[in-house]
């Protein structure tokens, strides 16, 4: 059964009926900070049936963890300070059977749901809470672009060739490592297995990067952080096509494929795909 990982605007495009239908032939995942971006809309005025529409047609995805916290879990390091709520999947099945019920946003805010855990959890102030986390990462991450853009402007960091981007994603993926790899067993295997797992998060921030340095004037688009967090979902070593809308996601990613496959190594050789969402949807 093939694989499919959409993002946002795959979600917002498609139809839920037709997400169903796809659903049972394919296996279909979303992260949940699709999810959260999706839902810090739900206070908008005016929007919340649309958004509730929009929010309904995740019934039909298998939502992830948490990214940072699910690639820690699977790189075998000591798990990161989150919180349940933001990286347990059955929170937001079960805040969306509380949405689904809920007829506006205020009754929404007055149900009460159990995690897996059996734990209570209040929804009220939950779409401000999600707000200010995706704010904070936005804001990070917008630094972090910048600081790599500068770099790139400054030419103290020089992309001509792919073997350059490539180069340069893995001396990106290397300050991960630095970060980690007191938690891990300092092994080959290890540092291999971070670079697989990062490898696309990287090059999504090198290419948008490049992009923005070649457009002095362009400002840094906050829903990068979103992007970047999607593609930590991937590994080098995935049979997975991610479904997208956003011009500039698909170009990245294509990027990145395209550097991988081109190497002429077959360690980093690729069956990551991306698909614009349209064709997937026409498809049968």
């Amino acid at each position: 059964m093939p694989t499919y990982l959409l993002d946002t605007s795959a979600v917002r495009l498609a139809a839920g009926d037709r997400l169903a239908k796809k659903a049972s032939a394919a296996a279909l995942m979303a992260s949940p900070f699709c999810f959260w971006e999706t839902t810090s809309h739900l206070q908008d005025e005016g929007d919340f049936a649309r958004i509730k529409a929009n929010l309904m047609k995740f019934r039909h995805l298998k939502l992830l963890n948490e990214p940072t916290a699910l690639a820690e879990h699977d790189l075998a390091l000591a798990q990161i300070d989150v919180d349940d709520s933001l990286e347990v999947p059955d929170v937001i099945y079960a805040a969306l059977a509380a949405l689904r019920e809920s007829n506006s946003i205020e009754e929404f805010f007055k149900c009460r749901i159990r995690d897996g855990k059996g734990v209570v959890r209040r929804l009220d102030g939950c779409v401000a809470r999600i707000q200010e986390m995706l704010a904070h990462g936005e804001s990070g991450f917008s630094d972090f672009i910048a600081n790599v853009r500068q770099l790139l402007t400054d030419q103290t960091v020089v992309l001509n060739t792919p073997d350059d981007y490539h180069a340069s994603i893995l001396d990106l993926t290397n300050g991960w490592w630095i970060q980690v790899k007191e938690r891990t067993d300092l092994t080959d295997g290890s540092y291999q297995n971070l670079i697989r797992r990062g490898y696309f998060f990287y090059a999504y921030v090198l290419y948008r990067s490049a992009d923005y340095a070649a457009r002095p004037s362009a400002r840094i688009e906050m829903n990068d952080f979103e992007d970047a967090k999607l593609l930590l979902h991937l590994s080098i070593d995935d049979d997975i096509t991610v479904l997208t809308s956003d011009k500039d996601l698909r170009k990245c990613l294509q990027q990145a494929v395209d550097t991988l496959n081109g190497i002429g190594d077959d360690w980093y050789k690729t069956n990551v795909k991306v698909c614009d969402t349209e064709s997937f949807l026409v498809g049968k």
